[in-house]
């Protein structure tokens, strides 16, 4: 028996473009921008032999057939061993699940990356990458997370697509700058992303916004043409739009909506931090914020 442990970064987007014309799933994904925060996705991994191929799926100690990201990059990973296996991938999610954060390109990324390594399969790690990718575009689950969950930091998904396809640049943050976050709840991002009216409109103002923070890529300018974005693509609706001004006064470096989610996401230096979550407060238990920091390093193995 093997057993093997990663973790993957949540990520956020402020805002996107589908990109969904290349006919290669590799090449087809998101441009976009945000940043990946410490918070996220622990996967662990364990291979024992058996008389035939099966593969469980949990999220957090509960059973979960419908983890179809996971189950399709596992499936890819096993495609190239020729020995039945018994494999359980067991996912810890520290984010709110179908609410913007990534998690399912992050349970996908974790469980290709602990899943080779238990195997011994010698593959660069942007193989595993573009694994977690093509099972993203194929569920309709994502776009662009993958990418910029390799990395880490605040990440602008220059090209979409998977390793070498894609590109990814981070911008300089402050060393004290953290995220903040609160969820009232998801959004059908499967549903969203089949609706064509709702890929077009990300299309045009995805490219916009991407242009405009090109013209000055800093923090403060990425959440201002991300609160523009979100105002444009009106999904905004009364409450969540009077957390993120709360919040934006509280002293946020910038507020916006979190991608897809009806959730939103401040960025922060410490000295405001107090204030800015007492400003979620006002609107969310407790349990539905998360403070955390900006994670710099992106997926990895543990242990």
């Amino acid at each position: 028996m093997r057993k093997v442990s990663a973790f993957v970064p949540a990520h956020i987007s402020g805002f996107f473009q589908v990109c969904d014309e290349p006919l290669e799933l590799e090449r087809r994904g998101s441009r976009n921008c945000g940043p990946c925060i410490d918070a996220g996705v622990l996967t662990k991994v364990k291979v024992e032999p058996a008389a035939r191929t099966s593969i469980s799926v949990h999220i957090n100690n509960e059973r979960a057939p419908g983890a179809k990201t996971t189950l399709a990059a596992v499936e890819n990973l096993l495609s190239m061993v020729h020995e039945p296996l018994e494999v359980t991938v067991a996912h810890s999610c520290q984010v709110p699940i179908g609410a913007g954060y990534g998690a399912s390109g992050a349970g996908a990324f974790g469980a290709t990356l602990a899943l080779s390594k238990a195997l011994g399969l010698r593959l660069p790690r942007e193989r595993f990458a573009a694994i977690a990718h093509v099972a993203e575009v194929t569920c309709r689950t994502g776009l662009g997370d993958v990418g910029a969950q390799a990395l880490g930091g605040l990440v602008i998904g220059l090209e979409p697509g998977a390793p070498p396809h894609g590109r990814w640049e981070r911008i300089r943050l402050p060393k004290d700058a953290k995220v903040v976050c609160g969820t009232f709840a998801g959004l059908p991002t499967t549903k969203l992303l089949r609706e064509e009216r709702f890929r077009e409109r990300s299309k045009q103002l995805g490219g916009l916004a991407l242009k405009k923070l090109l013209k000055k890529p800093t923090p403060q300018n990425f959440m201002k043409v991300s609160r523009e974005f979100a105002e444009a693509l009106e999904l905004l609706d009364d409450e969540l739009r009077a957390l993120i001004e709360a919040v934006s006064e509280a002293g946020a470096i910038g507020a916006s909506q979190v991608m897809l989610g009806r959730a939103a996401f401040a960025l922060v230096k410490e000295e405001e931090i107090k204030q800015v979550k007492r400003a979620f407060l006002k609107f969310l238990e407790p349990s539905a914020v998360i403070v955390a920091n900006v994670d710099r390093i992106g997926a990895r193995l543990i242990g």
